[in-house]
Formats: structure tokens, sequence, C-alpha cells
């Protein structure tokens, strides 16, 4: 299904409204995937995924579950990932939509030194069950991957955690403890 183009009309607008929230809903747990995996939040990850969902990754094909149980050595192994979507597509039909979205990914070394990043596509199929999209098939194609040098990241900056005490589960978002008190030095200093 795609938007309509047809004079404005309440069916109209309804249409492209469902339209607009599968899209959104479709991104929102293509990105679920990735901030589970990069903060390894389990439960995020699977909530990605209806139960009975296969993932061919080519070195690995199964279930959900058993996807999680062979990645997480994966991870663990890495001092952390990012995960970077773009370019999704999406052909939705009703309840059921195919997607491919672009990734570039980056792995960083337990020591490090060294990060390796890589090119590959997401190719979806998701489903939407009692009103929530998830996926139901997907494949991941790699395109390319490369190993890189780190460089030391800048004096003071941020770091983040690969858990559930990670700044981006913190609601709401205020300024840490040890950012309020840097805050108000700043300010001392400047009255």
């Amino acid at each position: 299904m795609t938007p309509s183009d047809g004079p404005l009309s309440m069916e109209n607008l309804a249409r492209e409204l469902r339209y607009v929230r599968d899209r959104l809903d479709i991104t929102d747990c293509i990105n679920r995937y990735c901030r589970g995996v990069d903060r390894l939040d389990v439960e995020l990850l699977k909530s990605a995924y209806h139960p009975d969902a296969m993932d061919d990754r080519g070195a690995f094909v199964g279930h959900p579950s058993e996807y999680i149980e062979w990645l997480l050595p994966i991870l663990k192994d890495a001092a952390g990932t990012s995960h970077n979507v773009s370019n999704i597509s999406c052909e939705i039909q009703g309840d059921i939509a195919h997607a491919e979205s672009y990734v570039i990914t980056c792995v960083w070394s337990k020591d490090g030194k060294s990060v390796v990043m890589g090119g590959a596509r997401y190719i979806d199929r998701l489903e939407r069950r009692h009103g929530v999209w998830a996926l139901s098939h997907r494949e991941a194609p790699m395109d390319f991957t490369f190993r890189a040098q780190t460089q030391q990241l800048p004096p003071g900056a941020l770091g983040g955690t690969r858990a559930r005490d990670d700044r981006s589960y913190k609601r709401p978002l205020e300024l840490s403890p040890d950012a309020q008190r840097r805050w108000e030095e700043k300010q001392s200093k400047q009255a």
C-alpha cells in the first residue's frame, strides 16, 4: 500500500495516516533491534522479532532465541558495537511488509585499538500481529568489511555503557550529578 494522491477525504486521510503509522512502527522495530544489540538488551532485541521468526545471517540460520544465543558471545567478545541504519524502503500490504535497510556496523575490539566496520543490508519481512509490527523473516547480506585503528577519545568525552544503566535509558533525562556539579562550577566562575 502506498499513500493516496487522491482528493482529500476522510477515507484517503485515514489510509494515509495508517500508512504513516505503519512506516513509523516498522522503522521503530528496525531501530529497536539495533539498540537491543548495541546496549546488550536481550529483552529489547527479542521484542523486534515474532517468536516464530527466522533470521538468516549466512553463518547462522534459526529462530530469534537461537540467534540471540549465537550472537551474545560474539557481542560480549567486543568492547562495543554501533549500528547505523539508513535508506529504509518499505512496501506495505495490509499486515505484511517487506523492507530493505542499509546498515553500517562498527565493532570495536576488547583492547580498544581497532574497529571493524561493515556495510550490510537488512532484508526483512515484517508482520503486524495483534497490532504490533515485528520481524518474521530477516536476511542480512554483507556488502563489505574493513578494520581500522582507533584513536583516543577526546578528554572529557561522555562514554556509554552496554547495559540498562546507559544514559539513554534515563527518564527523565537530566544532567548527571557530575555534569550538574561541573555546570555549577562554571556558573560560579562566571559570576
